[in-house]
């Protein structure tokens, strides 16, 4: 999509530069926040993302060099680093003696951020389509899985109960068991799908193994097994 947006590849560059910004605007802006703690900043730092996106600064990223999380993270890591520097610049003469500038530390911390800013947009992307399940089809999908997450000390009979009381309905601890697994399976699907678009590939072994540097898999392990045994056949 990146390659697309400048101009290099075989898609519209205005629908792709909408298109990725739109879908990880939140992610990018969240990461700036953290790294920065000041809101003024991460939305100056943003602006100048998009601006040297759309403007064509990153037209030589390509497919093959990469997936689009490592592209990202560097881009950005490096925007951070600028305005740090141009900043520790301005005020050169006048450092105060307790002052810190950026080190290294700080860099492995903006690293691990950026991680974790990313793990939690993909699974809010996960639940965010699982909701519209439970909104285009009527079956508690969500609201069963949430249950289970908030009351994980819960007996089945119990979470039935709970269950039942919410969406309005008698519940048996079996009904509730076999949504819980229904659900649990199209979490891990749509965890898998946000994942490929996100790398651009369809490839199970580039998925399972960005799960698995994003401490994903564990969600996902069995639905990841069924697929490969699927892709074999």
């Amino acid at each position: 999509m990146v390659f697309d947006a400048h101009g290099n590849g075989i898609g519209d560059a205005g629908r792709a530069q909408h298109e990725l910004l739109g879908r990880y605007g939140n992610a990018i802006l969240r990461y700036l926040h953290g790294a920065f703690r000041d809101e003024t900043m991460a939305e100056e730092t943003f602006q100048e993302f998009a601006i040297r996106f759309l403007r064509g600064d990153y037209k030589a990223a390509h497919p093959d060099k990469g997936c689009f999380r490592g592209f990202l993270k560097v881009v950005l890591s490096r925007l951070v680093a600028d305005h740090y520097r141009t900043r520790s610049r301005r005020r050169e003469a006048t450092l105060e003696p307790d002052h810190v500038l950026p080190d290294e530390t700080d860099s492995r911390e903006r690293e691990k951020s950026f991680q974790e800013v990313w793990r939690d947009e993909l699974l809010t992307k996960a639940w965010q389509r699982l909701a519209e399940e439970q909104t285009r089809t009527g079956k508690p999908w969500l609201t069963v899985l949430r249950l289970r997450v908030e009351e994980p000390e819960l007996r089945s009979e119990q979470l039935a109960q709970r269950l039942g009381a919410l969406i309005g309905q008698d519940v048996t601890a079996t009904r509730l068991r076999v949504w819980l697994h229904r659900s649990r399976e199209k979490f891990a699907n749509y965890l898998i799908d946000a994942v490929a678009e996100s790398l651009s590939s369809d490839d199970i072994d580039d998925i399972e193994q960005e799960l698995a540097d994003l401490q994903l898999l564990y969600y996902c392990q069995s639905v990841i097994e069924h697929r490969k045994t699927l892709a074999r056949v």
